[in-house]
C-alpha cells in the first residue's frame, strides 16, 4: 500500500460510519413500519388460546369454547399461540406489535441479506415488491407470520454453498409443525430442491435423502405426533369457502399483480441462469401454481423467488462500488437522514404500539357486541368470523357455535350445517330447532333464519344494517344501548 492511498484509506474509514447510521435508521425505520398491526377475526382466538396454554402447560382435545364441536382439537398453531400469549402478558397490545414487528422485519431482513451484491437501487426496489406484495398476510399477526419466516431461512439455507447449513433444517422443521401449517409449503420446496440436486449431482444423493427424510419425520415431533399429517391432508384442500383459499383468478386484478410480475421476472431469470436452472424451475412452477389454485400461497411464492433468484439478480444488477460520505455535505445530509428516521420511527412507535385497531368489513357490530355483553351463561349461534371475539370475551360461560377454526375442531357437516343456517334453508332450520340456543347473533342478510326465529320462540332484541341478535324468550331481555360515535378508533381486544 503507498503512502498516498494511506490517508484515502483512513478518510474512507472515517466516513462510512455515516453510511452505516444511514443504514440503521433505515432499518429503524422499517421496524417501526413492520409493528403497524391491523386485527384480523382470529387474533381473539389465537390470543386467548395461547394465554389457556401459558396458563395450564395443557393442550386439551376437549374445546370448552364450542358447543358443537365434533371431533378433537387439534391445535396445530400452539406454538405460535403460546409466543402471543407471552408477548401480551409482557406488553399487552404493544407486545403483540413488536412481536408482528420481529417477525416481518426478520422476514424482510433474510430477504435483504440475500440480495447482497446487489446494486442498491435495483435491491430496494426487488424489497419493496416483497413488501408489497405480502402485505395481505403482514398486516395482521397471524401464525401465517412464523411460516414467511421460516421459509426465507429455509431458502437462505438452499441457496447457501456451505452444506452444514443443510444439516439444520430438520430442527427447522420440527418447530415449524408446532408453529403454523405452512410447514407443508416448505417441505415441498426441500423435496423439489433435493430432488433436483440429486439429480444433477449423483454424489448428494444421500445427504438429500437424509435431510429430506429427516426433516419429513421432524414434522411429527409435535403434541399430535403423525395426527398432524392427517388433519393437513382434510383440511388443506382446495374446496375451502374462505377468500384466501380461493383460486387466485376469482380474486380482483390487484392481487393479480404481484403473481404475474413474480411469474415472468421468474422465467426471464431462470432463463438466463446456468447454475442450478433445473432447481429453480422446479419450485418456480409448483409454487406459482400453488399460487394460482389457492391464493393465500403467493405471498410465500413471491418472498421466495426473491431470495431464490437474487444469484440472476446479482448478475444482472451488479453492485457498482462501497457507499461512502465524500464531503461534509454528506455527512451533513447522512446524519439529517437519520434523524429524520428516528423522528418518523418514534412518530410510528408511538401510533402502532398504543393501538391494534380493529377495522375492515367484517368487525363485529358495537350495538350488538355491547348487548351481548350482559348474556347469561349459555349457548350463541354464531357467524364464524365472530366466532373468536365472542368467545375471547364471553367464553367459556357463553360457548360458540362456529368459529375461525373451522376444520381443526368441525366436521365437514358442521360446517354445511352453518352455512345452512345462514341460509335458512331446511337443514339448518332444523339445527336450530334441535339446539334451542339461548342466543344467536348472525349477519343481517340471514333473513330467512331472523323470521324463523322471530316466530319461534325468540325475540329479535338488536337489529342493525350488519347484524342482529336473537335472544330465547324464557330469558331476560338484554341491556341495549346507543353505539358509540363513528369516528371513535376502535382497538383490539376491544
Amino acid at each position: 500500500m503507498t503512502a498516498t492511498s494511506r490517508p484515502l484509506e483512513r478518510e474512507l474509514g472515517d466516513r462510512r460510519p455515516a453510511v452505516l447510521w444511514v443504514a440503521a435508521g433505515a432499518a429503524l425505520l422499517l421496524f417501526a413500519l413492520s409493528t403497524i398491526t391491523q386485527a384480523d377475526s382470529d387474533l381473539w382466538g389465537h390470543l386467548r388460546f395461547g394465554l389457556d396454554v401459558l396458563h395450564t402447560r395443557v393442550l386439551t382435545a376437549v374445546d370448552p369454547y364450542s358447543f358443537t364441536q365434533d371431533r378433537p382439537w387439534i391445535n396445530h398453531e400452539w406454538l405460535s399461540e403460546l409466543q402471543m400469549a407471552v408477548a401480551y402478558t409482557a406488553a399487552g397490545s404493544a407486545g403483540l406489535a413488536l412481536l408482528k414487528g420481529a417477525l416481518v422485519f426478520g422476514t424482510m431482513l433474510l430477504v435483504w441479506s440475500a440480495l447482497a451484491g446487489v446494486d442498491l437501487s435495483a435491491r430496494i426496489v426487488i424489497l419493496g415488491v416483497v413488501a408489497l406484495s405480502t402485505a395481505p398476510v403482514t398486516r395482521t399477526l397471524r401464525p401465517q407470520l412464523w411460516s414467511m419466516l421460516c421459509l426465507a431461512g429455509l431458502c437462505h439455507a438452499l441457496m447457501t454453498d456451505h452444506r452444514s447449513a443443510r444439516r439444520w433444517l430438520p430442527l427447522l422443521f420440527a418447530f415449524w409443525a408446532n408453529l403454523h401449517g405452512g410447514w407443508i409449503v416448505g417441505l415441498g420446496v426441500l423435496g423439489i430442491w433435493g430432488l433436483a440436486d440429486g439429480w444433477s449431482d449423483r454424489t448428494r444423493r444421500l445427504e438429500w435423502v437424509l435431510v429430506v427424510g429427516g426433516s419429513a419425520a421432524a414434522t411429527g415431533l409435535t403434541p399430535y405426533g403423525w395426527t398432524l399429517w392427517r388433519l393437513l391432508w382434510d383440511s388443506v384442500g382446495l374446496s375451502r369457502q374462505i377468500t384466501e383459499w380461493q383460486p387466485l383468478w376469482t380474486a380482483t386484478a390487484p392481487n393479480w399483480l404481484p403473481w404475474a410480475v413474480t411469474t415472468i421476472v421468474s422465467i426471464g431469470a431462470i432463463s438466463r441462469t446456468p447454475r442450478r436452472r433445473l432447481h429453480l424451475a422446479g419450485v418456480t412452477v409448483v409454487l406459482a401454481y400453488a399460487s394460482l389454485r389457492v391464493m393465500r400461497i403467493w405471498p410465500l411464492y413471491v418472498e421466495s423467488a426473491a431470495i431464490l433468484l437474487a444469484p440472476t439478480f446479482r448478475a444482472r444488477w451488479p453492485v457498482r462500488g462501497p457507499l461512502a460520505a465524500q464531503s461534509r455535505a454528506d455527512l451533513a445530509a447522512a446524519a439529517g437522514i437519520v434523524a429524520v428516521s428516528v423522528a418518523a420511527a418514534a412518530w410510528l412507535f408511538s401510533w402502532s404500539l398504543r393501538c391494534i385497531e380493529v377495522e375492515g368489513t367484517w368487525v363485529p357490530d358495537p350495538v350488538a357486541t355491547q348487548a351481548l355483553s350482559g348474556t347469561l351463561p349459555g349457548r350463541l349461534v354464531v357467524f364464524f368470523d365472530w366466532g373468536e371475539y365472542a368467545l375471547w370475551h364471553w367464553g367459556p360461560q357463553v360457548r360458540v357455535s362456529m368459529d375461525g377454526r373451522r376444520e381443526t375442531v368441525y366436521s365437514d357437516r358442521r360446517l354445511d350445517e352453518h352455512g345452512a343456517i345462514l341460509a335458512g334453508s331446511s337443514a339448518g332450520i332444523a339445527a336450530l330447532e334441535s339446539w334451542r340456543a339461548e342466543y344467536a347473533w348472525l349477519p343481517a342478510t340471514s333473513l330467512r333464519t331472523k323470521q324463523w326465529l322471530a316466530t319461534h320462540g325468540y325475540r329479535i332484541e338488536v337489529e342493525t344494517a350488519k347484524s342482529f341478535v336473537a335472544v330465547r324468550d324464557d330469558l331476560p331481555p338484554l341491556a341495549v344501548s346507543e353505539p358509540r360515535p363513528v369516528s371513535a378508533r376502535r382497538c383490539f381486544p376491544d
